[in-house]
């Protein structure tokens, strides 16, 4: 039987000095991803940009529905650098949210995409602050919005190009000028 991925094994720390999450590439073409410095160690999740967006939501709502504990005293923020070269990186599949009562963290479980079973080791779990779950919702919330405008109609992304439009019955909207002619020809 599998440990429990919210309580970690005896000795381990895998409190979060530092987390970052980002966009890379061009909008359309973007990829996503955690970043977080665990121990001294990089670990790269890569997801997709619904997986990050619902991650932000779910840490923003947790955030909401904890009871106050006053005031926390988090260390002085050292500027540390991620290894954006490491090999502890992975795609997810599956991510859990939980709240470790007795230190007053927040914990993300992982499971990489090409692993993912129910009874398998998570391949990341970290601990973040209060303050650090906020930060991350609240980066979360601007790399998704940084993409490619929505549509109005149907909410899908659009490109630089015309848009077909599912709400318009997949008809771009033409101009007065286009209407003139197509009826003066038929």
């Amino acid at each position: 039987m599998a440990e429990d991925p919210f309580e970690p094994s005896a000795g381990s720390d895998i409190d979060a000095q530092r987390l970052r999450v980002e966009a890379v590439g061009q909008p359309g073409q973007r990829r996503f991803r955690l970043l977080a410095l665990v121990d001294g160690n990089t670990h790269i999740v890569w997801m997709e940009k619904q997986q990050l967006q619902a991650l932000g939501l779910a840490l923003e709502q947790m955030l909401d529905q904890l009871p106050d504990r006053g005031p926390e005293l988090d260390g002085p923020q050292l500027p540390l650098e991620f290894d954006l070269q490491t090999r502890r990186q992975f795609r997810v599949g599956r991510m859990e949210l939980g709240y470790d009562e007795s230190r007053n963290r927040l914990v993300i479980v992982a499971h990489d995409i090409a692993e993912d079973d129910d009874d398998g080791e998570p391949s990341f779990n970290c601990r973040m602050t209060r303050s650090q779950a906020r930060e991350l919702s609240s980066d979360a919330a601007v790399v998704v919005a940084a993409g490619r405008p929505r549509c109005t109609m149907c909410g899908s992304p659009m490109g630089p190009g015309p848009h077909v439009c599912p709400q318009q019955n997949g008809h771009l909207p033409l101009s007065l000028a286009e209407t003139d002619t197509e009826v003066d020809e038929g």
